[in-house]
């Protein structure tokens, strides 16, 4: 076996699973999430196997110069690595289930995962956005089943988003919830590599400079969920039943850490409507229903 070939693959599908996770966040970008989970798949499934033996990623029809390379002897082939053909997808989870000692969860959705991105790959076919979630938790099932066989931790592989992985499997969390812990985490991320270079007081003033920045429209000032520096949130203003003035707010930016949050996920931050005029109430008031 050569160790060198099954790290490598183990790290490209830890970073194809990773840039599925970050496009999940962002409903547009499910297509791409679906595309780069499949990759992690055949990825995984292709290092599992070399775990055993790099030979048998070969085709069923291999080369000379293919199995050279995968035998370790890559100096005696003539076109070298740039010419080695593997398996496919299909054939690498196949090959991998032989293997492993016990049965897969969901097979037949991870071939629907492996139908969707040769749709997305070829012909540009998108599958609709609600499916998304089903399609990257059977991924996530099928790496965490080949994960408990490699020599490599699941946590090493998953590392920040492991929380996540998880998330999606578990039918009790809301879509909503996995999409709002996934943008918060991103921004935190984003936070802790902004100006690494300057000294805290100095990264401190910077970070209120930006935060002082106007923003357009009705705004008010909320700590961000992120960062914990002061962000707006823009909303409009409403006449309740009995004149009092109320803020609902509609999308929360914070512009030091760039976290935005959409209107429909803004209760999950704690951010409500509020009384924009806090008057003191006569306590002997009531209303006139007559």
């Amino acid at each position: 076996m050569s160790e060198d070939l099954q790290t490598h693959l183990f790290n490209s599908a830890r970073r194809w699973a990773e840039t599925a996770l970050d496009a999940y966040s962002d409903s547009d970008d499910a297509d791409f999430a679906v595309h780069h989970m499949a990759v992690a798949v055949e990825h995984l499934s292709k290092s599992y196997l070399a775990s055993f033996d790099d030979v048998l990623l070969a085709p069923d029809k291999p080369s000379v110069d293919d199995l050279l390379i995968l035998a370790g002897h890559e100096d005696r082939a003539q076109k070298g690595r740039a010419g080695l053909r593997t398996i496919g997808g299909q054939e690498a989870q196949t090959r991998a289930e032989k293997l492993l000692k016990k049965k897969l969860r969901h097979p037949e959705s991870v071939k629907l995962l492996r139908d969707s991105r040769n749709g997305l790959t070829h012909l540009g076919w998108r599958d609709p956005a609600n499916t998304c979630r089903d399609l990257l938790a059977a991924g996530v099932m099928f790496l965490d089943d080949l994960l408990e066989e490699l020599p490599q931790s699941a946590e090493s592989f998953w590392g920040h988003h492991h929380e996540l992985s998880k998330q999606l499997v578990e039918a009790s969390v809301s879509e909503l919830h996995i999409r709002y812990t996934a943008r918060v985490r991103q921004a935190k991320e984003r936070y802790e590599r902004r100006l690494p270079h300057l000294p805290q007081s100095e990264r401190t003033k910077a970070f209120e400079s930006l935060a002082s920045l106007p923003m357009t429209g009705l705004t008010m000032p909320i700590p961000c969920p992120a960062c914990g520096n002061l962000g707006s949130v823009r909303g409009r203003e409403w006449l309740g039943e009995y004149h009092e003035e109320w803020f609902l707010p509609r999308l929360f930016i914070c512009r030091v850490c760039e976290l935005e949050i959409p209107r429909d996920e803004l209760e999950l931050a704690g951010i409500t409507r509020q009384r924009m005029r806090d008057e003191e109430e006569d306590p002997d008031w009531e209303p006139d229903f007559s």
